[in-house]
């Protein structure tokens, strides 16, 4: 019985403090985010970037910090970095305009000019990768719909196969936008300012070209620490990897 109970007061104290372990951690990131944005403040932008740093790989990545931080690396010149972080902030809130406007703003004072794409490629961006998937399911809910509604309402042969082509049609649209989204939803970003285009993946290759730093690379494959990419511009070639940091990554993950 005085097991029982000693257990039972073991078990007691350990959910009553329990909860007090949770606000710490939260305490400690805000603190450490209030820091960074201090430091950013008198200018300390290498001390911002540290504390914002630290947040993403000890807590993840949240929108805010990204921002900040992107910001941080801009003011400390690093292009690529800021880059890097207003790509990884967009893909958490795609429609802040503090972000787009920043990004937009230092590609301008970096020459990262975007290349114009054609009428295709602007029609698939009108919607983001989301978009294009919830785009499927609404789709593949249409044709259900009208195969049910079908054994009710006698269709016309003519109205049959017009609402099946163009439900096929559809589909197809919608499954080609969620492929161009995935393709360009997770690009490399050039993290260093002295970054080549190989034309293979060794280091005594021919160089094709520099890249800048900050631009989009989009992988196509890998081998032995080279990545094979397409830049914004359509040009093909071996990069290392260490020049190069995707936008899409664990944080903590080298």
């Amino acid at each position: 019985m005085k097991s029982i109970t000693i257990t039972v007061a073991i078990l007691l104290i350990s959910t009553l403090s329990f909860p007090a372990f949770i606000p710490a951690a939260e305490i400690t990131a805000a603190e450490l985010f209030h820091k960074g944005s201090e430091a950013y403040s008198r200018g300390d932008y290498e001390q911002a970037i540290t504390d914002f740093e630290t947040i993403t790989r000890d807590n993840g990545f949240s929108a805010q910090v990204l921002y900040n931080l992107a910001g941080s690396y801009a003011q400390a010149g690093k292009t690529g970095k800021a880059v890097l972080n207003y790509e990884r902030a967009l893909r958490l809130a795609p429609s802040d305009s503090d972000t787009l406007g920043n990004l937009a703003l230092l590609r301008k004072e970096n020459g990262l000019f975007q290349t114009d794409v054609n009428g295709t490629a602007r029609f698939f961006r009108l919607l983001n990768l989301n978009q294009w998937a919830i785009a499927i399911l609404f789709v593949l809910g249409l044709c259900i719909l009208f195969v049910i509604t079908k054994r009710t309402f006698a269709y016309s042969r003519a109205t049959t196969i017009t609402i099946t082509l163009s439900c096929l049609a559809l589909l197809t649209l919608s499954l080609y936008g969620t492929f161009r989204g995935y393709q360009e939803f997770n690009p490399l970003v050039v993290i260093e300012p002295n970054a080549r285009l190989l034309v293979s993946p060794f280091d005594s290759s021919v160089s094709i070209g520099a890249i800048g730093e900050g631009r989009l690379m989009y992988p196509l494959k890998e081998h032995k620490g080279y990545s094979y990419v397409k830049d914004e511009t359509g040009r093909t070639g071996w990069i290392l990897n260490s020049m190069v940091e995707p936008v899409c990554k664990q944080p903590g993950m080298e």
